[in-house]
């Protein structure tokens, strides 16, 4: 399965960071997963659930919007705040 780098932040440091096969998250203009290989790509993010499937299994985060941004496999969300689920 192909995977690559993600890491979720906040102003208060890192919630998370990894390996993954997909995150799926609440974008302003609606929902929308990334996978490996995916375009570059700056969105904005509405307040929701992010999902970050590892080959693992796969865990929730609530952020309450921010941004990401996806580039040469490296997935970088920032997010005002993040609890998990």
């Amino acid at each position: 399965m192909s995977t690559f780098k993600a890491k979720i932040l906040t102003p208060e440091g890192s919630v998370f960071e990894g390996i993954v096969t997909g995150v799926r998250m609440p974008g302003t203009l609606g929902s929308f997963e990334i996978k490996h290989n995916h375009a570059p790509i700056v969105s904005t993010l509405q307040s929701g659930v992010v999902a970050v499937r590892t080959e693992s299994g796969e865990q929730l985060f609530s952020i309450s919007g921010g941004m990401v941004e996806m580039a040469a496999n490296d997935l970088t969300l920032l997010a005002e705040s993040v609890a998990t689920n």
